[in-house]
């Protein structure tokens, strides 16, 4: 593969990682979304609220269900951040 065959492949990997990384704020916005229904759940659950849900069995199993989205979504951020480090680099070696 000559230099140039590789800088266009890193060319098209930088663009990848741009739409990536434009996700960022709905991901954030979600998380804080996920945050504000979890403290609402929780409220719910402590308060002794009929629990009214057909999806999740009990109050437990889908706060247990936000937990992990809300944890799932700060390593989405996480790797968006190392990939705005990664997209820099890329555009350093192709001469972006």
């Amino acid at each position: 593969m000559t230099e140039q065959e590789k800088k266009d492949l890193m060319s098209k990997y930088a663009e990848k990682l741009e739409k990536t990384i434009k996700t960022e704020k709905s991901v954030l916005k979600e998380i804080e979304d996920d945050k504000l229904t979890l403290a609402t759940l929780k409220d719910k659950k402590q308060s002794g609220a009929p629990f009214d849900n057909t999806v999740y069995e009990s109050w437990d199993e889908w706060i247990a269900q936000l937990e992990k989205e809300v944890k799932a979504g700060q390593t989405s951020v996480a790797n968006i951040e190392f990939k705005k480090v990664l997209l820099e680099a890329v555009k350093k070696y192709v001469g972006i």
